[in-house]
């Protein structure tokens, strides 16, 4: 049996909203950026205060021929966040403020949890598991605008149970087949607590998912895989519109199939790994969430179709005993396909895409919200003995980001170019790896990279941290 509990008591802040921190037709940082300057008139600080509290029993019984698992896990989870979403003051800007913006959210959230499955023991070529699982979710959220909107809360239960089962069977040492079936259903219901009508919304659905692979060994070092899976998501509500006068929106079930292949490999005696994959996968009815433009809405739609095909490549390299590298690459092509879908835009940007004849972007061939092409990452780890039991060591981590729309519409301004990042961390290890101290460091080159933006008043944006030094130390026991 192994038990964990889980503390978190947060007092810090939400996102900073930096009004008109970028020009009409751009996406840079204009003159109205300073990473140390906020010019807000509301928002109280912005703060962000959460409570949390998690236990979690995991449990197993091992039979001759099969191992018993049971994984319970219970969550509470209370708090809030406010802010100054116009980013700015009415009165000094910077820029043009059209009208002031100060909202907060709260929630209130019990969650349950339960698995419980059987896996074989058995040396023979055949093995498999089934199971099942029981999810349950009950929350309220309020929202609360400063002189506008008045306080609204609402409730959202989410009753969720699956079986599944999966089977391996080994046709020689070197080949295997897998696979999976999985029963889900899952129900969803909605009303208002208080604030304005009650609305209530129920959804329900239910699916069979899939999944079919095939693995081999073509060497003592090199192994291919070939898999195909199809599985949905259930349907979904959005409850916040509420608060501006709007009824909630629903996303239905989208239904996903995809496709991969790929390899695993190992050179040089274990010194040298190179694993890559490619994918396509297509989406029936994909959900999206049509963020803020001129009305501040936040509505669930369905497009038509989703689409997506890529491939990625992750390698590791020990030249020496002492020294490890990590080099990832991956590129990944979204696109919606769906002839009528529009959606609501900024009062203040460029917009690129057609408009129909309501003012509203429409938006096939765009592609998936946040979700850019080409990424990769970086890591370095130098480590040099101390004694029998001991370790100075120097670790430095680096994730790139390429091109990055942020809505659902395309415009000039809300967008991101290439952006990077990178850490270090420096420390000393003791015990066998029992204890550790460390200074480290984020964002060590102070970059200033935009990763969203709100869309609804003005050309408003959020960064990143800034560069963060600290030291950490802890223990395993």
């Amino acid at each position: 049996m192994l038990a964990q509990v889980n503390f978190r008591d947060l007092d810090g802040s939400s996102t900073f909203f930096r009004a008109n921190v970028l020009s009409p037709g751009s996406n840079e940082l204009n003159q109205n950026y300073d990473r140390d300057t906020v010019f807000y008139d509301a928002g109280g600080g912005n703060p962000a205060e959460y409570n949390q509290f998690g236990a979690t029993l995991n449990a197993s019984y091992e039979y001759d021929f099969a191992t018993l698992t049971s994984i319970t896990s219970y969550w509470t989870s209370e708090g809030f966040s406010r802010g100054d979403i116009d980013g700015g003051n009415l009165v000094t800007g910077p820029g043009f403020i059209p009208f002031p913006s100060d909202t907060q959210d709260s929630i209130d959230l019990e969650q349950l949890t339960h698995e419980v499955r059987l896996a074989s023991n058995g040396d023979g070529p055949l093995s498999w598991q089934v199971g099942g699982f029981i999810f349950d979710s009950d929350f309220d959220v309020t929202t609360v605008g400063f002189t506008f909107p008045p306080p609204v809360t609402v409730n959202h239960t989410n009753t969720a149970w699956a079986v599944f089962g999966q089977a391996s069977y080994e046709l020689t040492e070197a080949l295997r087949v897998t696979a999976g079936l999985r029963y889900t259903d899952d129900e969803k219901d909605f009303f208002v607590r208080s604030g304005a009508p009650l609305q209530p919304v129920s959804v329900q659905d239910d699916n069979i998912d899939w999944d079919v692979s095939i693995f081999a060994d073509v060497t003592d070092t090199t192994s291919v895989y070939a898999r195909v899976a199809n599985a949905f998501r259930a349907p979904t509500i959005q409850g916040r519109d509420v608060a501006f006068f709007a009824a909630p929106s629903v996303a239905q079930s989208e239904n996903i199939t995809s496709y991969e292949a790929g390899f695993k490999s190992e050179f040089a005696d274990r010194k040298v790994r190179i694993n890559g994959s490619a994918f396509y996968y297509t989406v029936e009815d994909p959900q999206f969430t049509a963020v803020g433009g001129a009305g501040n809405l936040v509505q669930l739609i369905n497009a038509n179709e989703g689409e997506a095909w890529g491939f990625e490549f992750d390698t590791a390299f020990q030249p020496t005993p002492n020294i490890t590298l990590t080099l990832g690459l991956a590129y990944n092509d979204t696109q919606i396909n769906d002839d009528s879908l529009a959606v609501g835009v900024c009062a203040q940007c460029t917009v690129l895409d057609p408009l129909n004849a309501n003012g509203f972007a429409l938006v096939d061939g765009n592609p998936f919200p946040n979700a850019p092409e080409w990424s990769g990452d970086f890591t370095a780890r130098y480590g040099v003995p101390v004694g029998n039991s001991g370790e100075f060591f120097i670790f430095t981590d680096w994730i790139y980001l390429g091109e990055t729309n942020f809505f659902l519409y395309e415009s000039a301004e809300f967008n991101a170019d290439s952006r990077i990042e990178g850490g270090l961390r420096i420390g000393y290890s003791g015990g066998d790896g029992q204890w550790e101290v460390a200074l480290f460091a984020r964002n060590i080159t102070n970059e200033d990279n935009i990763l969203g933006a709100v869309d609804f008043n003005n050309l408003t944006a959020f960064v990143n941290d800034p560069r963060v030094v600290g030291v950490s130390f802890g223990v395993d026991y």
